[in-house]
């Protein structure tokens, strides 16, 4: 590995790798075994007195789970991520939410925690009630996704496949089980909301009775999520695995950052519905970063905080109610 001026990138590499071992002679021996050189090669390494190739370094840091990029004071990091792209269709939708079903089964087995910094409303409050879920899913299939069997179609839930239904359903059990925090605004309801009252407006449910059913569901999802926060849980039991924030910061995106003992991953929302993701280290860490200072900013209304958590649904069932007023008089 190479230095710049009085920096030696492999000297923090070196540093970091002791620190997180623990042991220099053990490390010295398990280094000598993974680059396939003697002991006495190892420790020279280890002292600095023998450059690392780069071949050796990507050994160490698959080994040891390290993010190389980390150790190099560049302005900008190019860091990869993955794109999970939704297209239309029930059959892409099944992808979809198996996907989500396979990422909530994972944080179950390795007991993760996840923190969602909400500039909506989580998508998995969602998916426990059937006739918001199969609005939502309308509603991300014609407005979003443009697909063109669905054109001139006005919203009944039996257009929506029964099994989509079961199989959100069934991510919102996962996400039950796992430790969360979540952070919200006094807007994140507001989306949703918004969608409901433009679909009534614009003639798109097949009666104006189907949007305030829509509307019903949204107001049981708030009454749980109270509940939730009240016993800080999102089981009907006494184990504490749930923690609500409210924010007084604009939040700006849909952040999810998901961290397991082995790693963790970040999923941005990206062009409405679909997202972007990645494991790279140092973008996770700045990412935990920035919800923490939002954290730091917000109240949590969770628990003990009666007055906060009062004040803050009743702000939320009052846009409720609002939005109900408005399709009645269309």
């Amino acid at each position: 590995m190479q230095s710049r001026g009085s920096i030696s990138y492999q000297n923090k590499f070196v540093d970091y790798l002791k620190s997180s071992v623990g042991n220099s002679s053990l490390l010295a021996n398990e280094l000598a075994e993974l680059l396939s050189v003697s002991k006495d090669s190892a420790y020279r390494r280890l002292r600095n007195e023998t450059p690392l190739t780069i071949d050796e370094a990507m050994i160490i840091c698959d080994r040891f789970n390290i993010d190389l990029s980390a150790f190099f004071e560049m302005k900008y990091q190019t860091i990869p991520f993955k794109f999970n792209k939704l297209y239309s269709g029930n059959k892409d939708l099944f992808t979809y939410f198996d996907g989500i079903h396979s990422i909530m089964t994972y944080g179950v087995s390795k007991q993760a925690k996840v923190t969602f910094a909400a500039e909506d409303i989580p998508v998995f409050h969602h998916f426990e009630y059937p006739r918001l879920a199969g609005f939502k899913i309308f509603y991300w299939q014609k407005a979003i996704l443009n697909d063109d069997s669905l054109i001139g179609q006005q919203y009944h839930l039996d257009l929506i496949h029964p099994d989509l239904i079961n199989t959100a359903k069934s991510v919102i059990d996962l996400y039950k089980s796992l430790n969360s925090q979540e952070i919200w605004t006094e807007d994140s309801v507001h989306s949703t909301l918004s969608q409901i009252q433009y679909f009534a407006e614009s003639g798109q449910f097949r009666d104006v009775s189907y949007a305030l059913d829509v509307l019903e569901d949204v107001r049981h999802m708030a009454e749980d999520l109270l509940k939730q926060a009240e016993r800080s849980s999102k089981l009907l039991s006494t184990e504490e695995n749930f923690v609500l924030y409210n924010s007084e910061v604009r939040i700006g995106n849909n952040s999810i950052l998901i961290q397991s003992e082995e790693e963790s991953r970040v999923f941005i929302s990206h062009n409405t519905f679909n997202s972007i993701s990645t494991t790279n280290k140092s973008f996770c860490r700045e990412t935990e970063l920035w919800m923490q200072n939002l954290i730091r900013k917000s109240t949590p209304i969770n628990g003990v905080s009666e007055k906060h958590r009062y004040q803050f649904f009743k702000k939320l069932f009052l846009k409720i109610d609002e939005t109900r007023k408005k399709i009645l008089e269309i």
